[in-house]
């Protein structure tokens, strides 16, 4: 199998699974934020998660992550005990052992990068082991274990890292926890591993020391409903790691160079070789005339003595996924590291990309007639308006607006509408909350073939029909593939 179907499988296997093993986390989700909203209704303070809901990533023993949960903050937490941790990390062998680890994690084990750590700290019956750590500036992993030495099931409500002096480590959104089990309970006399990771930014100057916190909550149907820290335990385990451990190895090009896709500008800035991935810096021009929400199948191809190496299917991190980047302007690439291009400067190197997903900036937006069940305006091809029925739990003036798209192999994002919306006459109305069940509608779709279906339910609310008809939703997101591929070289000896 290679590395294009082995991802679209699992990528098929996280949407299916997605829908299936996390009604169960949601309920506990759901439980626990009523208990959260009744208790920041008393008091309020800013609380940092790692995001709202809960994210299952695979099957049963696969690497399973989630975001935190969040926290009232009506009492003071009791203070945990740190120590020197009991636990051998035995060369981190349950980890080294795990098919599903991230790319960048799984060469620093096999490069032996990752640093030991051996801190734990105690706190009602619970330990958590802080086994190793490793960094390379942009990307921070924490490998620990949770052991529950308690009568009762917990799971974990929050986790974060901080580091010392900052008071705002920028390290909260997109933060991500995972699991070498099939979900997250910790169940009494049992003891469960974890990887925390997080972005870091290239422009702040990170100190050593470092403190992170994990909050654990029973999961009785009183304790996820009770607003009150009484049924959380806080354990904090300070640290050394050194955001320049891997410096040594790295390799820096800077490119200041400009690719051009259908007429609209991206420059890029920088491209940056770890032992652990290579990152690729960009930025969209202002002056674009097209909003731009992702490059489609970006290659990194360098050539060494002869050899060409070409990187494939980047994450990404951006202001939607990290506060990294505080707008949609500037984002980077993270393609698995290359070993080859860290030995040795690599005689050239370029980007290449099939496309761009993008809109017109004037365009932004979606133009409907309740009255004559018709779109008016809208960017692209390929939608469509359907009135739901009730039979498939429709609310009173709702919509499906359906995007049959092309060329969507390789699209990551979806569409995202706002949140108000706006009538003939000017006046802004805020989305209705939906109160039926979803139906048969909604959702997305890809075919083998890569054409995509996607589903939006949109609810206008009652008597949205009696508004001054056409109706605009703006958009914040939307999938509209440019097939142009283009390149440009970025460095070259």
């Amino acid at each position: 199998m290679t590395d294009k179907e082995d991802r679209i499988l699992q990528k098929n296997v996280d949407e299916m699974n997605q829908n299936t093993e996390t009604l169960q986390e949601m309920k506990i989700y759901n439980a626990m934020r009523k208990g959260i909203m009744e208790g920041k209704k008393r008091e309020k303070r800013r609380v940092y998660t790692a995001g709202l809901g809960v994210i299952a990533a695979a099957a049963a023993a696969l690497l399973f992550t989630y975001s935190s949960i969040g926290l009232p903050a009506k009492e003071v937490a009791e203070p945990s005990v740190q120590t020197a941790s009991p636990k051998n990390t035995d060369d981190f062998a349950a980890y080294r052992s795990f098919s599903r680890l991230e790319p960048a994690l799984a060469s620093a084990l096999e490069e032996n990068l990752v640093m030991p750590v051996g801190q734990s700290a105690e706190n009602k019956g619970y330990r958590v082991d802080v086994t190793g750590a490793v960094t390379d500036g942009r990307k921070v992993y924490i490998l620990y274990s949770v052991q529950n030495n308690t009568d009762k099931e917990v799971i974990h409500a929050n986790f974060a890292l901080q580091y010392e002096g900052i008071q705002d480590s920028n390290l909260h959104k997109g933060a991500a926890l995972s699991m070498l089990a099939s979900d997250n309970r910790i169940q009494p006399g049992q003891s469960k591993d974890f990887i925390y990771t997080t972005s870091l930014s290239p422009t702040v100057k990170y100190p050593k020391e470092v403190n992170y916190n994990v909050i654990l909550t029973e999961t009785s149907d009183k304790a996820l409903q009770s607003s009150s820290n009484k049924y959380r335990t806080n354990l904090d385990v300070a640290f050394e790691l050194n955001p320049d451990m891997l410096k040594a190895q790295e390799r820096i090009l800077k490119t200041d160079k400009t690719l051009t896709v259908d007429g609209q500008k991206i420059k890029v800035n920088l491209v940056q070789y770890t032992p652990l991935s290579t990152y690729v810096d960009l930025e969209y021009d202002p002056n674009n005339d097209k909003q731009i929400f992702q490059l489609i199948n970006p290659v990194l191809i360098s050539t060494n003595g002869g050899a060409t190496e070409k990187l494939f299917y980047p994450d990404i991190i951006n202001s939607d996924n990290s506060e990294v980047y505080s707008d949609n302007t500037k984002f980077t690439l993270v393609f698995r590291n290359s070993q080859s291009s860290l030995n040795r400067q690599p005689d050239t190197v370029s980007l290449k990309t099939f496309g761009i997903s993008a809109v017109e900036k004037n365009k932004m937006k979606i133009v409907v007639d309740l009255n004559k069940q018709q779109i008016i305006e809208a960017p692209g091809s390929g939608l469509e308006l359907v009135v739901p029925t009730q039979e498939n739990y429709a609310d009173e003036g709702e919509i499906l607006l359906r995007h049959t798209i092309t060329d969507a192999e390789y699209l990551k994002y979806y569409t995202r509408l706002a949140e108000t919306f706006t009538d003939a006459e000017g006046n802004v109305h805020k989305r209705a909350i939906k109160t039926t069940s979803a139906g048969n509608f909604g959702g997305y779709m890809t075919s083998k073939e890569g054409t995509a279906v996607d589903e939006m339910r949109y609810t206008f609310g009652k008597g949205a029909k009696d508004y001054p008809q056409p109706l605009t939703i703006t958009l914040e997101k939307y999938i509209n593939p440019i097939m142009d591929t283009q390149a440009v070289e970025l460095f070259s000896k």
